[in-house]
């Protein structure tokens, strides 16, 4: 190596003396002396490439920071800006006096009853994650704590071990608990989901308890402070819950003024129940195919609801004849109306119910029995709601009794003779106090009808007190009776002593020519603006 080295210093000074280009040997002998330093050249080039190449990927890195920080800058800036506007909303909420912010939370809650649920969070924790305040408030206030309703089926959503469920109920229970103990001594208002599966209990083992039973022993034990239960059974066959709730007596719910029942079960199962007979019930829904099944205190209640699921196993018409005849002080009844072919050439006895104000009836149209109406006298009635009744006669009668309902719903009628428009006009001529109406209707041309409520007959205006009218016909009419109809009870045309509109919906799905519906349209935007709430539906057969 040393020689080598020699040599080629010798050759290159021996060059640079002279003049002549170096010989093959003696460029061979240089080349041989730079090898080495070519080679620590090379290892030195890819460091400073690899280092290039690394320096790049760090600026890239660099510029992706900073988007990035630039971004979170910018989400920090917006979340100041979402934190100043709630905190000048606080900032009202921490001047206010304890008690408003207390009837405040107990508003927030009577509006929408609390879901209790395995994994949801109730509306009144949620008001409680507002601030420290705010929580202290929400769990020291008993009312917000009197009404939960209580929900299972998310928990069959999946197949799960018995070892789950167990885990599952018993959570509940707990949260069940703390939650009644909550409202301190009040009455609650409870609606509880039966947590039983569809046709029976869970695939257990025969050794294995129902885990169900955990949620059901905590629910009932605060029986004694129900004031009002709804109790939802998707079950086809009889549960636990279902038994134990129809079981109980006065003694075990003094309070029990209201009782919801929504049952799924087969007609042909048999339930023995004793709630519904306490003294102090004055409400009740019953909503099944088992209606016949219970037995019920009817002189007691102030508030009726009967629905059965299908027509063969509502109440007949006599049957409820004879319910309402037995009550004493009705003032709400809600009802489905079935047929029996061998009870159509019988007579119904007259009915008075003097303190009913709001009645809702449907009954399937038939041309051969008397209307569910032909009995009914209700002298005070305010709130009217009928469907499917097919004896126009019937109902005349019975609007002429009622001179004081002032919110009557029409939805479908189904009449024996004579025009539609004409018949339902007639009708609405018994209607004086109206002030809420909702008017159905399939067929033909509305425009008599709606020119009816603004143009003075032989008997003059239909109606004068209505304000509020949703019409969800599919009918046809023109632009022109439109325009009257909205602008007949407004401003300087408006007809003496009509109430003006305050709030108008109409269905425009019969309106079949385009242009005329481009119309309205535009209409109705003109009428907006001047400040007419008017609203156009389009609904479909």
């Amino acid at each position: 190596m040393d020689q080598v080295s020699l040599s080629s210093h010798s050759v290159l000074e021996t060059l640079l003396k002279t003049n002549r280009p170096p010989t093959d040997q003696e460029r061979e002998i240089i080349l041989e002396s730079m090898a080495p330093t070519n080679a620590k050249l090379r290892v030195i080039e890819a460091q400073i490439s690899d280092t290039i190449a690394h320096i790049q990927a760090l600026k890239s890195q660099v510029e992706q920071a900073e988007r990035k920080l630039e971004r979170l800058r910018e989400e920090e800036a917006a979340s100041l800006d979402t934190l100043a506007v709630h905190r000048r909303i606080f900032s009202t909420f921490r001047i206010l006096p304890e008690d408003v912010l207390r009837e405040i939370c107990v508003t927030c809650v009577e509006a929408d009853m609390p879901t209790l649920s395995y994994l949801g969070i109730p509306l009144p924790y949620v008001l409680a994650q507002i601030s420290s305040g705010m929580r202290r408030i929400v769990l020291t206030t008993p009312l917000i704590w009197t009404s939960v309703n209580i929900e299972t089926g998310s928990l069959y959503a999946h197949t799960r071990s018995s070892a789950f469920y167990e885990q599952a109920y018993s959570l509940l229970a707990r949260r069940a608990s703390q939650w009644f103990e909550r409202a301190g001594a009040l009455a609650l208002t409870v609606s509880f989901q039966d947590p039983s599966p569809r046709y029976g209990r869970l695939e257990l083992q025969s050794s294995e308890p129902d885990p169900s039973n955990i949620l059901c022993d905590t629910f009932i034990s605060y029986s004694t402070r129900w004031k009002e239960i709804r109790f939802n059974s998707r079950c086809r066959v009889l549960s636990a819950p279902m038994i134990r709730i129809a079981a109980l007596t006065a003694v075990d719910v003094p309070l029990l003024q209201s009782v919801s029942l929504h049952l799924d079960l087969r007609p042909n199962a048999v339930l023995h129940n004793s709630v519904l007979t306490i003294p102090t019930l004055k409400r009740v829904n019953l909503d099944t195919d088992v209606i016949r099944k219970f037995t019920v205190n009817w002189g007691v209640l102030t508030s009726v609801t009967l629905r059965g699921r299908t027509s063969p196993f509502c109440y007949s018409q006599r049957e409820i004849a004879r319910i309402l005849q037995q009550t004493k002080c009705l003032v709400f009844c809600d009802i489905i109306v079935g047929h029996r072919p061998e009870e159509q050439s019988r007579y119904l006895d007259k009915v008075d119910l003097p303190f009913l104000k709001t009645l809702i009836v449907s009954e399937n149209p038939s041309e051969t029995v008397q209307s569910m109406l032909d009995p009914i006298t209700a002298p005070i009635l305010e709130i009217f709601s009928v469907d499917k009744v097919s004896l126009d006669v019937s109902l005349a009668e019975f609007l002429k009794q009622s001179p004081l309902i002032q919110n009557l719903s029409l939805p479908s009628l189904h009449y024996i003779n004579g025009d539609k428009i004409s018949n339902t006009i007639g009708l609405l001529c018994h209607c004086p106090s109206l002030i809420v109406l909702s008017l159905g209707g399939d067929g033909g041309c509305a425009d008599r009808l709606l020119r009816a409520f603004v143009e003075e007959g032989d008997a003059g205006v239909i109606c004068p007190r209505l304000q509020y009218f949703d019409f969800t016909g599919y009918m046809n009419f023109s632009l022109q009776t439109l325009r009257l109809f909205l602008e007949g009870k407004q401003g300087e045309i408006a007809i003496p002593n009509v109430l003006p509109w305050k709030k108008v919906s109409i269905n425009i799905g019969g309106i079949r020519d385009t242009k005329t519906y481009e119309q309205m349209l535009d209409l109705v935007s003109q009428k907006k603006a001047a400040g007419l709430d008017v609203e156009l539906k389009e609904l479909r057969q």
